[in-house]
């Protein structure tokens, strides 16, 4: 008997599964892998994509980024 792997994001209201459901490795660098189906994968990794163009791995902040609204540095090294 084969079990078969489900979506992790099967129960969405924003999209339902489509494609095949396949282990991804996690993009937090966390080394897990979670079942995600085609569809779900692909905004997942198009949310990642938001999410480095939000907050750049740079010494140089974005230009909406204000210290002075919560106290807090862009580089951690400062």
């Amino acid at each position: 008997m084969t079990e078969e792997t489900e979506c992790l994001d099967r129960h969405s209201r924003k999209a339902p599964c489509e494609g095949s459901v396949k282990y991804r490795t996690a993009l937090s660098g966390s080394g897990k892998s979670y079942p995600r189906c085609d569809s779900h994968w692909a905004a997942r990794m198009e949310k990642q994509r938001r999410i480095r163009q939000d907050y750049p791995d740079s010494e140089t902040p974005p230009s909406w980024f204000d210290p002075a609204a919560a106290g807090e540095s862009w580089d951690d090294d400062y």
